[in-house]
């Protein structure tokens, strides 16, 4: 009779033989045949597939019956004569409704579980005997058990119901039956007999007040004229459950919300009216309540039907951007990493420019190492800001290293302007608030519901709060300068914005609750009427800071019925589809989301498309330095009568500073050294220009100066003719300049005289 209990032990048993032989997974040899780990392997998977195949015969402490037991046998008669099967209920933990008509169980389908109304036919049960399952604590004690403990009978207490299928059947009161499926770890899903009876035909007091689409009045329907015209998503959600019932629930409603000795122990009235309930003063109150620790220890609440979330709001444009602010925005769109990594790759840009194209005259006419260098960074950096080459490579490699530079520009450039333009029209919004835990940081002052005031302060236990009865009292308290931020729910922002909370300052101010509207911050139109756009100015700054579950509170003996008509509203979605449709009841908003009138938009749609002068400021300013700098070292030139070429050591002898009447006297200037081409025009005795309107001139020259090139590092210091022909009757010679060996360029057609002309002044020129 020890069932799967018996079994258990046994395998215990096993286990314990077994680990005299095997430890970790490996067996010791402590027996001198070897394969007898291996038995003891297969004796324990054989006792655990066994135990497996036992049957539950339910908790020690409250266990099924036996077919014999004279307890079920006037009951077994009689189910037995509505058609239940032999064992029905008895011996054992079975789903013994599965497929059963008695039980109104045929065609029911498993899939449809859980949820569905027949998920008993499926759930494990049997008939037990009603004294054992109860909790008796003297003969627990007695029998050497404590009160709880598990394993032996009265120390622990499973539910039991009566079957009322007998007498229902066939109206004999005196054969009785008691079944449970928490002895067999199951839930009661088939009698709601204990839901039911409790709700049924009751009449429930509530209290209700408007709150947002949750709870609102308009006309009275007269098909509800028990709900007094109030109505909304909690209205209808709980009007659904009620007509679960039968007979159905009566509604008592009491408008004047919270009691007047309640509201004596809370300042919130909401928690006031969690207290009217936990003390009888209502059954249950209506509205989107938080679910707070301090209420919960007051009264019930049904089953969460949603959430509030929570978000830090501020007033827009309180405070102008710091000039470092607008200076850093040009650098937003890429984080400093990225920056380091493009100015990484422009350095090494300009290294590779200098070894795969440094040979190139055009580019780099002064063949110095230092001229090199800075003319190398030039290209790289100029090239990135103006968004392709800034040079003319001539080599393969050269040409090579642009298509690799321009592609690095064209997709870091793409990336930064498309980040660029977010940026640039982001204003700083809430005091430049970034979270809740910047506005800590800062040390402002946040105001709070204090109602939620526990769960915030875990958050931010540095926080400087200023607490708030109401979330309605927030705009109000931002206006008085009671704070410069504020912590609020996400449906309180929407109402907000929507004009909601100016209205009912309004309202207040013409009930006497403030003596004018200025002490409201009350605005109304030129109609008197208030306007809807008055906290625009307040905007979200930052994220999700928590969320809060809502809920009602109930009477402590109606949660149950309450809770399970809810469950099953919100299973079927109807809570969902009740949201849809009062969400287009709601007013819409009179605000955008960057702190401004929608009506002020949507007259001049354009603006808020227009960038403001802040958005390019910082750009600008970086602009203007470089450009003073420019002026800076310009004036220096002046002042010097030397270049800056000339003044950092990387300027060639020949190249004369300044084309002035003084060569280059300080303080004054008036044309800088004519370019390499026209440099190659005055001394071939040509005009400046005059080959310039030629492309095929262009072309001779360029190939003139390549040959010039190849020339000089293959001669070195040898003779040719430049000329093409005279051979030895022609002396016209020029004579080639060695790559480096002196800082001009160009050629001459002057004669070479020998010793005379050519080797007295170092070199002759070609």
């Amino acid at each position: 009779s020890g069932g799967v209990r018996s079994t258990t032990g046994r395998l215990q048993f096993v286990e314990r033989r077994g680990h005299a032989v095997v430890q970790k997974g490996k067996c010791v040899r402590k027996m001198a045949a070897g394969q007898f780990c291996w038995l003891v392997l297969l004796l324990l998977q054989h006792a655990r597939a066994l135990a497996a195949e036992v049957p539950s015969t339910g908790s020690l402490e409250c266990p099924c019956i036996a077919p014999s037991s004279p307890l079920i046998a006037q009951a077994t008669e009689q189910l037995a004569a509505l058609g239940a099967p032999p064992g029905y209920g008895t011996s054992e933990c079975l789903a013994h409704d599965k497929d059963l008509a008695l039980s109104s169980c045929v065609g029911a389908l498993e899939a449809d579980c859980p949820g569905g109304d027949k998920c008993y036919c499926f759930e494990k049960w049997c008939y037990v005997d009603p004294s054992m399952c109860v909790m008796d604590k003297r003969k627990c004690l007695a029998a050497g058990g404590v009160v709880g403990q598990e394993g032996i009978v009265y120390c622990r207490e499973r539910e039991f119901t009566e079957s009322t299928v007998i007498e229902e059947r066939t109206g004999n009161t005196t054969a009785k039956a008691y079944y449970s499926y928490a002895t067999c770890g199951g839930l009661n899903t088939y009698d709601t007999g204990k839901i039911f009876d409790v709700i049924a035909g009751r009449n429930l007091k509530i209290k209700i007040t408007s709150s947002y689409y949750w709870t609102f009045k308009e006309a009275v329907d007269p098909r509800a004229p028990q709900w007094l015209g109030w109505t909304g998503v909690l209205n209808k959600a709980l009007e659904d459950g009620f007509l679960r019932f039968s007979p159905t629930v009566n509604v008592t409603l009491d408008e004047s919300w919270s009691t007047a000795i309640s509201r004596t122990k809370f300042e919130s009235s909401w928690t006031a009216c969690v207290l009217d309930v936990a003390v009888g003063n209502a059954d249950m109150c209506i509205g989107d309540f938080w679910i707070t620790p301090q209420r919960m220890n007051l009264a019930n609440f049904l089953t969460p039907f949603g959430n509030d979330n929570f978000y830090l709001i501020a007033p827009s444009g309180v405070e102008d951007e710091s000039i470092l602010t607008t200076l850093q925005k040009p650098f937003l769109p890429f984080s400093d990493d990225l920056w380091m990594v493009t100015m990484f790759f422009l350095l090494f840009s300009a290294a590779v420019m200098m070894i795969t194209d440094g040979h190139n005259m055009d580019d780099y006419n002064n063949q110095s190492f230092t001229s090199k260098v800075w003319k190398s960074l030039y290209f790289s950096f100029a090239g990135y800001v103006q968004g392709g080459s800034a040079n003319l490579p001539a080599s393969v490699p050269g040409r090579l290293a642009t298509i690799g530079f321009g592609f690095f520009v064209l997709i870091t450039l793409a990336s930064y302007t498309a980040n660029l333009a977010t940026i640039l029209v982001t204003k700083g919004s809430a005091t430049g608030l970034t979270s809740a835990q910047d506005a800590v940081d800062k040390g402002i002052t946040i105001c709070v519901p204090m109602v939620v005031e526990a769960q915030l302060r875990s958050n931010f236990p540095t926080a400087k709060f200023e607490l708030l009865t109401a979330s309605e009292d927030t705009p109000r308290a931002l206006f008085q300068g009671l704070c410069g931020a504020a912590i609020l729910q996400e449906t309180g922002i929407e109402t907000m914005h929507a004009g909601g909370y100016n209205i009912r300052d309004c309202a207040a101010a013409d009930a006497g609750v403030f003596k004018d509207d200025t002490e409201a911050h009350c605005v109304r139109d030129e109609n008197g009427i208030p306007t809807t756009d008055r906290d625009c100015w307040i905007v979200k700054a930052g994220g999700l800071i928590m969320s809060v579950p809502l809920s009602v509170p109930v009477r402590t003996d109606l949660v149950q019925s309450l809770g399970w008509a809810m469950r099953k509203t919100l299973s079927d979605g109807k809570v969902d589809v009740f949201k849809a449709t009062f969400a287009q009841t709601l007013p819409p908003p009179a605000c955008t989301g960057d702190g401004l009138s929608l009506t002020a938009a949507q007259e001049n749609p354009l603006d808020s498309l227009r960038l403001p002068v802040t958005a390019m400021l910082g750009t600008t300013l970086i602009s203007i330095g470089i450009m003073l700098l420019a002026l800076v070292l310009s004036g220096i030139e002046v002042w010097t009568g030397k270049t800056i070429q000339q003044l950092l050591g990387c300027s060639r002898e020949e190249d004369i500073p300044f084309a002035t009447s003084d060569n280059g006297k300080p303080g004054s200037r008036r044309a800088l050294l004519p370019s390499a081409g026209t440099r190659r025009d005055l001394r071939s005795g040509n005009q400046p220009g005059n080959l310039g309107g030629s492309a095929l001139a262009q072309q001779q020259i360029q190939k003139l100066d390549d040959v010039h090139r190849m020339l000089k590092k293959i001669c070195g210091e040898q003779d040719f003719d430049v000329n093409g022909g005279g051979g030895d009757n022609m002396k016209q010679s020029a004579r080639v300049v060695p790559l480096g060996s002196s800082p001009m360029e160009g050629y001459s057609s002057a004669p070479a005289t020998g010793s005379a002309n050519g080797h007295a002044n170092g070199h002759a020129k070609c």
